[in-house]
């Protein structure tokens, strides 16, 4: 059972990146690119639950994670993994923190989590508007409409490909999914829910990001 959901979710990502590679960014699609830019980036604030799938093409294999997160325009990202094992991860402009189930904090060196670091740089442009997902640093695919779209993303920066060499985003009103594709046919699918937009931070999700 295990063995063919593996390959059922591998054939899912790769029907949707396949679907949106035929599909580059161009005068007639750039007008939807646009207002779903648009759409994405219109809150300062959105928090939800989220669910993490690590493919191991090699073996065949999916690790899996989740908890909740929270994204703030001002602040930065705060990824909370309740399970299998408690960690809280916050990633600002100057430094990403990891904090253990005990309290321990660590200042992360750059590269230490290179999968994450390129994930929390796409989502972070994503939520900010996204200019810097523009033909100078990616290669870029779109199809779809406002309600339901595929974004892929071919990363020209060679620091960047050496860790995704794609990323698929799709969603509607919301970013409902990343997938980043490694090498040797692994990849790591983020899936987001229940996702809300209030207005402020709570206290101790304001003290996570200013005590770093």
């Amino acid at each position: 059972m295990k063995t063919i959901f593996a390959a059922f979710l591998f054939c899912i990502a790769a029907l949707a990146f396949g679907q949106v590679f035929d599909h580059p960014l161009s005068k007639e699609n750039q007008p939807t690119f646009q207002k779903v830019r648009q759409t994405i980036a219109a809150h300062n604030l959105q928090k939800g639950d989220f669910s993490q799938i690590k493919h191991i093409g090699k073996f065949n294999r999916n690790l899996t994670s989740s908890g909740a997160f929270v994204i703030s325009k001002d602040d930065g990202i705060m990824w909370q993994t309740k399970k299998p094992f408690p960690s809280t991860m916050i990633v600002t402009k100057s430094s990403v923190v990891q904090i253990t189930a005990s309290g321990k904090k660590s200042l992360l060196q750059a590269g230490s989590n290179a999968t994450f670091e390129s994930f929390a740089k796409i989502i972070s442009s994503v939520f900010q508007g996204g200019d810097d997902l523009n033909e100078k640093n990616f290669d870029l695919y779109f199809e779809g409409s406002e309600k339901a779209w595929t974004l892929g993303l071919v990363p020209k920066d060679k620091a960047i490909h050496a860790v995704a060499e794609r990323f698929v985003l799709q969603g509607g009103d919301v970013l409902q999914s990343v997938t980043m594709h490694e090498k040797n046919d692994d990849f790591v699918r983020y899936e987001f829910k229940r996702v809300t937009f209030p207005a402020r931070l709570t206290d101790d999700e304001k003290a996570f990001f200013e005590n770093q």
